[in-house]
């Protein structure tokens, strides 16, 4: 099979969308299917070009056996800005397209959507050689720039829905990563059996709980005393997390709770500004963590908190969310009653989740855990089992398998092969 993916986040990225596809590339070309991509040049989540890459039109590279060719597009400063939130989309779409033209022959178009624009020039690219082509889709675009602000309802809001409905119309099949993604675009008039349910996976293989994780603490001088809580990843408009500094400032005089920023992104430089504004010695922001080391992070942390923006009601499993149930450790959720990361929260049975833009309910409920010991590690094992359950790398890319080799009509010998080891396990 000859696969093209479309993306704009690709390894060397760490964080959202990346790490998910950069490794169902290097299984399906471990597989031995040719995989070509078309990418950004690396700038997430920090939205400024890496180094080693600036200065490029575009640049073609191989890892892990996987073809890559990177092209230019604008990179915003602000992404809540909407023209430089526009111009970063419609640059990576024309880009894209333009080197898709030159792309070769494939069996099948897969992809990751937003941008809505993204997804047309997979429709225009498959139109062109007669192949189907595929979305995965992680968010809804026009929604989730309505509840981030950087959309108003209006005739913008009205052209991306109208796009993002015509290119789920006319996908072979639309990728979904939970249940209510599929109802919703049910409700949009897309037709049911375009629509696939596959999560995305956590990472149970190198995030795990560790029984005495000292060296993460040790390292950045956080003593074993400390009832640490523990917020990871991108630091944008959806994050929300002066949420988590009004909090810190609310319990400054609480003894022995530290609240722990670690990431990058966006309102970095806000969040840093108003900390020190405010002369919180409770609160602490870190730099993304080297990989190897993250099993120990996570499992150094008391509780993991997921803060999202009230508007924002997610019809997906924040990937954020995954990595915290993969750690075992109790989650504090400072989210919508409506989103989809409450809803899983409440199936696994592994946090309490809170009214969002409240920090007066946030400092109530840490408080509340940190005198439950038992609570807390009842909480945690159940993150853990429901990780390993439902969410482990082997099986979402077994359905990633049938789902190519159904939609590109190839059987493979290592389809066949993964379905047996998948049984014998």
């Amino acid at each position: 099979m000859r696969l093209l993916v479309l993306g704009v986040n690709y390894a060397p990225e760490k964080t959202a969308v990346a790490p998910f596809t950069t490794s169902l590339c290097e299984h399906l070309s471990a597989e031995g299917h040719e995989v070509s991509v078309i990418t950004a040049f690396p700038y997430y989540p920090e939205w400024k070009t890496w180094e080693g890459y600036r200065g490029h039109w575009f640049q073609d590279e191989r890892i892990n056996n996987v073809a890559i060719r990177r092209v230019w597009h604008y990179v915003p400063n602000r992404a809540s800005k909407l023209m430089q939130r526009l111009a970063h989309d419609i640059s990576f779409t024309l880009s894209a397209f333009a080197a898709g033209l030159f792309a070769g022959e494939f069996d099948a178009i897969y992809c990751a959507s937003p941008p809505p624009t993204l997804a047309l020039t997979a429709y225009i690219l498959a139109k062109i050689h007669r192949k189907p082509y595929l979305i995965k889709l992680t968010d809804l675009a026009s929604e989730a720039a309505l509840a981030t602000g950087i959309l108003d309802e209006g005739i913008l809001v009205h052209l991306a829905r109208a796009i993002e409905r015509f290119v789920y119309r006319k996908a072979e099949t639309v990728v979904c990563l939970c249940q209510p993604f599929i109802e919703k675009l049910t409700s949009f008039g897309i037709l049911r059996e375009k629509l696939q349910l596959i999560s995305d996976w956590g990472d149970t293989q190198n995030i795990y709980p560790i029984a005495q994780p000292v060296a993460f603490r040790n390292a950045n001088g956080i003593s074993n005393e400390q009832f640490l809580v523990m917020h990871t990843g991108n630091m944008g408009k959806k994050q929300d997390l002066m949420n988590v500094v009004r909090a810190a400032e609310l319990s400054r005089d609480t003894p022995g709770v530290l609240w722990l920023l670690v990431g990058t992104g966006e309102e970095r430089p806000l969040i840093a500004g108003e900390i020190a504004r405010r002369r919180l010695e409770n609160i602490r922001l870190l730099p993304l963590q080297p990989v190897e080391g993250l099993a120990e992070m996570y499992s150094a942390a008391d509780i993991l908190l997921l803060n999202q923006k009230a508007a924002v009601k997610d019809a997906v499993i924040p990937s954020k969310l995954l990595t915290y149930m993969a750690a075992g450790r109790p989650v504090l959720a400072a989210v919508s009653e409506k989103s989809e990361a409450a809803r899983q929260i409440q199936n696994a049975q592994c946090g309490v989740q809170i009214s969002a833009e409240d920090p007066a309910a946030m400092v109530e409920a840490v408080s509340q855990l940190r005198q439950d010991v038992l609570f807390r590690r009842r909480l945690g094992s159940n993150s853990r089992a429901y990780a390993i359950r439902n969410f482990t790398k082997q099986k979402v890319l077994l359905e990633y398998d049938a789902l190519f080799h159904r939609v590109t009509g190839e059987k493979t010998a290592a389809l066949e092969i993964s379905k047996k080891a998948a049984a014998a396990g």
